[in-house]
């Protein structure tokens, strides 16, 4: 009876280890995940935006292009800060992504290529 008592008390500390291993896994990976959606969607988010912008821009060509490349450092950081500032990492994607798509979609229509 003792025996097995022992062997029921044995897998306890292992899954207790391998519990948290996965918690902290989680963690790390939700953290890897904010980062490269901070890096590559904040680049295609700010590149979106600052061919849209260069086209709404009611002024010359050369100066539309020159205020829209000066406003993607800050589009570029504001993208960066909202990805870390919301808690749930699926609205986050989910949000970058869809107004990627958006702006995409507009620039399409607006230069013709729809």
């Amino acid at each position: 009876m003792q025996a097995s008592n022992r062997l029921l008390d044995f897998p306890k500390p292992v899954f207790s280890m391998l519990w948290q291993f996965m918690q902290r896994f989680n963690y790390e990976l939700a953290v890897l995940s904010r980062f490269f959606i901070a890096i590559v969607g904040g680049y295609f988010f700010t590149a979106v935006s600052v061919s849209l912008l260069s086209v709404v821009v009611p002024a010359s060509k050369v100066d539309a292009v020159l205020l829209s490349v000066s406003a993607s450092i800050l589009i570029y950081a504001l993208v960066f800060i909202y990805s870390f500032y919301l808690q749930s990492l699926k609205t986050v994607w989910i949000s970058i992504l869809l107004s990627i798509a958006v702006q995409f979609f507009i620039l399409s229509l607006m230069k013709g290529w729809l």
